[in-house]
């Protein structure tokens, strides 16, 4: 379902000091920052009924009806709650937030505005739902945004893996709300996330350089020597085509990403590099030095970043190294990323945990991890729009989404709608692997074996990757066409080709 305009909603304040007026004000330029569907329209002082200084939400709800408002309160709130929601009116409160941070040792100076940002999120949701608090928040805590956390430091799990859960989706699909406005708030949700693990969010998304992709394309031509399959070509224009990026597009040289001082870092890793960051991150966090131990097979490798998640604490450090690892502020996606959104495309899929492709896609481009396949199913069966970028192995902004480590992959191999959703892919849709097997082909090994634990192993397959690991390559997997290139720089020249040699454009 699609909406024609912008939702707003007023908020007030009360009783709120000279901090957290300006607390407030940035929480709101937060909220507005990621998404333009849900408006925050700043409305002035209210007046709220107190009993010893606490506000008595019952007393609220026997007011007169009013407009979808939030109302933000410097005072607690009767019964202890953080926010309560009914009847499209919503009182958050921003006193005792510490105590969501109880557990942590090292709480983020942006835990504050992270905090108030998550309850904003919520009764959000809760006021475009129409619905009553009770009815919706769930009593186990699993990182949904409506988790009640009756333990208050378990509001740091939902802070820091912040996401709407399938089952609110569901509410919010039967409830009469777009996917447009439930993608809106979980935009919100992801700057939650950044705020709590210390990193500010991305305040800009470079600008595609537009003018200069077409001109690469109306003068492509295919390197010397390099050749496409014919079948190929025409699955890409039928559109029977689906490509699977991997990590090697986020390593070309054109991309520019620039990494806080914590870490000496200045690209994305490899595969190889992976079990090495987890150690630096292990030294910063837990002042515990571990080196990687060599790797010659996948379930090793496995199995030694299962013990760096393990030892970073999965709920505590884990997900702040993930983040510093996969996502460094995206200066430049590259030339080869924003071609790949021109191709005419059934399926984008992508192994990357960073925001590389996130960032060199158009404006509008929906966006989900492998925890809404079935959502990302029903977006693609009931649309000929672009087509949707699916994070297979979730986004560095989730943690609770990556998919990196043994026990991570196990749990991704028993989500019954993800297995059908790649059977669909790979059983229909002719596909196409780009960035893997650059330096090292783990990760190519990995998407190959997940498909065949899939069942999806009969649709055809081709692999763009260097001349130096073709053979490998082609040794390894033979049900896979292998189409080796001579350079890097040789990816976009091959991709701008094929958008002109198939006449059609995706772009916006």
């Amino acid at each position: 379902m699609e909406i024609s305009s912008v939702r707003s909603i007023d908020l007030y304040i009360h009783s709120l000091d000279g901090e957290q007026k300006a607390q407030t004000t940035r929480a709101m330029e937060l909220f507005h920052r990621p998404q333009d569907t849900i408006r925050l329209v700043p409305r002035g002082e209210r007046s709220l009924p107190t009993c010893a200084d606490r506000v008595d939400w019952d007393m609220v709800l026997q007011g007169p009806p009013a407009a979808p408002a939030i109302i933000v309160t410097g005072c607690r709130l009767l019964d202890n709650w953080f926010t309560h929601t009914q009847q499209g009116v919503a009182v958050v409160s921003v006193a005792d937030w510490k105590v969501a941070f109880l557990n942590d040792s090292k709480m983020p100076h942006a835990a504050p505005d992270a905090n108030l940002l998550l309850s904003l999120s919520l009764v959000v949701f809760m006021v475009l739902l129409e619905a009553r608090d009770y009815d919706v928040l769930h009593e186990r805590t699993t990182g949904c945004v409506c988790d009640l956390c009756v333990n208050k430091p378990d509001r740091a799990v939902k802070i820091r893996a912040g996401f709407v859960c399938d089952d609110c989706r569901q509410l919010a699909s039967e409830s009469g709300l777009s996917a447009v406005e439930v993608d809106a708030i979980q935009a919100v949700l992801e700057c939650v996330r950044a705020l709590a693990l210390g990193r500010a969010p991305q305040a800009h998304v470079p600008h595609p350089a537009k003018d200069d992709e077409q001109d690469l394309i109306d003068s492509a031509a295919l390197p010397k020597g390099q050749a496409l399959p014919r079948r190929l070509v025409e699955a890409c224009r039928e559109r029977r085509l689906t490509v699977l990026v991997g990590s090697g597009l986020s390593m070309q040289s054109d991309v520019r990403v620039k990494y806080g001082s914590k870490f000496a870092w200045n690209a994305l890793p490899s595969w190889s590099e992976v079990p090495r960051r987890l150690s630096d991150t292990l030294a910063r966090y837990r002042d515990k030095v571990v080196a990687p131990r060599p790797a010659e097979t996948v379930a090793e490798l496995l199995a030694d970043l299962d013990y760096f998640r393990i030892s970073l604490g999965e709920k505590l450090y884990y997900p702040r190294a993930i983040f510093d690892i996969f996502t460094p502020a995206i200066e430049s996606p590259g030339m080869a990323n924003r071609l790949v959104f021109r191709l005419p495309l059934r399926w984008l899929l992508t192994t990357n945990y960073d925001f590389v492709l996130n960032c060199a896609a158009p404006a509008g481009t929906a966006v989900y991890t492998w925890r809404e396949s079935r959502q990302a199913r029903e977006y693609i069966e009931a649309s000929e729009r672009r087509a949707p970028l699916l994070k297979i192995h979730g986004c560095a902004s989730r943690p609770d989404t990556v998919v990196l480590t043994q026990s991570e992959y196990q749990a991704l191999r028993n989500h019954d709608e993800y297995v059908s959703l790649i059977n669909a892919v790979f059983d229909s849709q002719v596909v196409l692997f780009l960035g893997f097997g650059m330096s090292d082909p783990l990760d190519l090994d990995l998407a190959i074996q997940q498909a065949e634990l899939a069942g999806a192993a009969q649709g055809e397959k081709f692999a763009l990757v260097p001349l130096s690991t073709a053979g490998a390559i082609r040794e390894k997997f033979r049900g896979v066409t292998v189409v080796p290139y001579q350079h890097h720089e040789d990816v976009p020249l091959i991709l701008a080709w094929l958008i002109r040699e198939v006449g059609q454009d995706c772009g916006a």
